[in-house]
């Protein structure tokens, strides 16, 4: 009895000690559940940082969608780009189209609309400027999460777009390589023959991206496969198929 006794004071620390372990573990579960849901994004960032890519605690899940998210928003910023372009192509057409009106009040509608378009273009070309931003901010995560998964993306940088064949052949036979731009080759899409650098290595698409810069303020990176899906090679280069 004397024996049982004096091992009472031991494990009754120990159940303590137990108890309060696993007050932090589940106090530090719960506070980690709150900051996901206060700030999901910023916490989600901090976890894949990590190495953490999915995790399961009372009753709350979390999984890294950053490929997907990366993934939305190169193909916004493709869309954008697309559309700026079919307004600019508006825009020259209406200009034309006013200097052989002499009706002034059609004239000045059509400059009202040419207006409406400049501020479109600048609204779009912010929000161009702010997804660009995010992605070659997320390009280190996402990197880390392909080769993690063993995804393969092959990332192509458009640099130029010409009408012609032979003004394209000079940007990636002459210009590419002075640029730096490996890989380099001409895709006609949309009736535009496009200088496209293309690499599987999103770092490098990114450090590709500050290069063509250099040559035309409007490059971008896309994803090859749905900015130029079934492509077909021809004999100077590649066709697309409609995205």
């Amino acid at each position: 009895m004397n024996d049982q006794k004096n091992h009472n004071p031991v494990s009754g620390i120990v159940s303590t000690g137990k108890d309060l372990v696993a007050m932090l573990r589940d106090g530090m579960l719960l506070l980690l559940a709150v900051l996901l849901l206060v700030w999901p994004q910023a916490i989600n960032t901090v976890l894949v940082k990590a190495g953490f890519e999915e995790g399961s605690f009372l009753g709350f899940k979390w999984k890294a969608q950053l490929e997907q998210t990366d993934n939305a928003l190169v193909k916004a910023n493709t869309a954008i780009a697309d559309l700026r372009e079919q307004n600019s192509k508006l825009n020259s057409a209406l200009e034309e189209a006013r200097t052989q009106i002499t009706n002034p009040k059609f004239s000045s509608k059509i400059e009202e609309l040419n207006e409406l378009n400049a501020r479109v273009d600048q609204a779009a070309a912010a929000v161009q400027k702010s997804v660009e931003a995010t992605t070659s901010e997320n390009a280190p995560l996402i990197q880390k999460a392909q080769a993690s998964t063993g995804n393969v993306v092959t990332w192509g940088v458009v640099y130029g777009a010409d009408r012609k064949l032979d003004a394209a052949e000079y940007e990636v036979r002459t210009i590419a390589p002075k640029l730096g731009l490996s890989n380099a080759a001409i895709y006609f899409r949309n009736n535009w023959f496009r200088s496209v650098a293309t690499t599987t290595d999103r770092l490098q698409a990114e450090q590709f991206l500050a290069k063509a810069k250099k040559r035309q303020a409007g490059a971008q990176i896309v994803n090859m496969s749905s900015w130029c899906p079934n492509a077909i090679e021809e004999e100077w280069y590649f066709k697309c198929g409609n995205p």
